[in-house]
């Protein structure tokens, strides 16, 4: 069977409601909430099954909780705590999302034809080319990209970073470099968040994403031209992702849903590998 049918059958297996992958016609809309989350003041109006939806001009906080809003259906801004957002514009056109406190990653998937997004820090705009991830960080007015290429400008400047860049975001731009196999929680809570909604959704298993999938058969099973390989309960599915530096795997026995916030990315058994 190809490796596609494999891991289908695999995915098929797993118990995924526990992860949702929405698509918006708008950018700004809330997909996951954890904690203390407010949008202009008021506690967000967040269910598993209720996107609330930030208009122009909202502002999204956090106090000890953390936020994940969609600036497009294939890029996802996630908050960490005590941070907060200003929408600018939430057409997928050009979607616009000010960085007003505190530290926030996006993951960017897939950016729509047609569609644009900009994250504005103090003087600079940064967009996006293609999948990748960065971080940005208020205080220090810092970007740092983990993973594809950023764009920033700043009045006439303009300059591109890709992987190990930190971008320093004042009136004059500068460019240094930085570890990126460094982790915090903000970066490993959102690698759990991708990972959970890429394996929700089937039809990204179709599209080039930043998570590679190997396919490992199990142990004393025989697979050549003349036999292929029957999926088996023995078989493991390897995740990785270069981004954000972590390796899961997946079990098709595993009945145990990962913990929403574990304190290293797992999922059904363990992790086996952090780089």
């Amino acid at each position: 069977m190809p490796l596609a049918g494999r891991l289908a059958l695999l995915l098929l297996s797993a118990q995924t409601v526990w992860a949702q992958y929405v698509v918006s016609a708008r950018a700004g809309t809330v997909h996951f909430v954890s904690g203390e989350v407010f949008v202009d003041g008021k506690p967000a109006d967040w269910t598993p099954v209720r996107f609330p939806l930030l208009t122009r001009g909202q502002v999204l906080t956090t106090g000890r909780g953390r936020a994940e809003i969609l600036l497009g259906p294939g890029v996802f801004m996630r908050i960490d705590r005590h941070s907060a957002v200003r929408m600018l514009d939430n057409r997928l056109a050009d979607a616009q999302v000010e960085i007003q406190q505190g530290n926030a990653l996006v993951e960017v998937v897939e950016i729509p034809k047609g569609g644009d997004v900009h994250v504005v820090l103090g003087p600079t705009r940064t967009s996006f080319r293609g999948i990748g991830l960065d971080r940005f960080e208020a205080a220090s007015r810092l970007l740092r990209v983990y993973g594809g290429r950023a764009e920033v400008v700043a009045g006439s400047q303009r300059t591109e970073a890709g992987r190990g860049a930190a971008v320093h975001l004042g009136e004059t731009l500068s460019v240094t470099k930085f570890n990126p196999r460094r982790k915090d929680d903000l970066l490993v809570w959102s690698a759990n968040r991708s990972f959970q909604l890429f394996l929700s959704n089937l039809e990204a298993h179709s599209h080039p994403t930043n998570w590679e999938i190997t396919m490992v058969p199990g142990r004393g099973i025989v697979s050549d031209r003349d036999r292929p390989h029957v999926p088996s309960d023995e078989d493991r599915a390897y995740y990785s992702n270069r981004d954000f530096g972590v390796m899961f795997y997946f079990h098709p026995r595993a009945t145990t849903k990962p913990a929403p916030h574990p304190p290293m990315p797992v999922t059904g058994n363990d992790a086996v590998r952090r780089s």
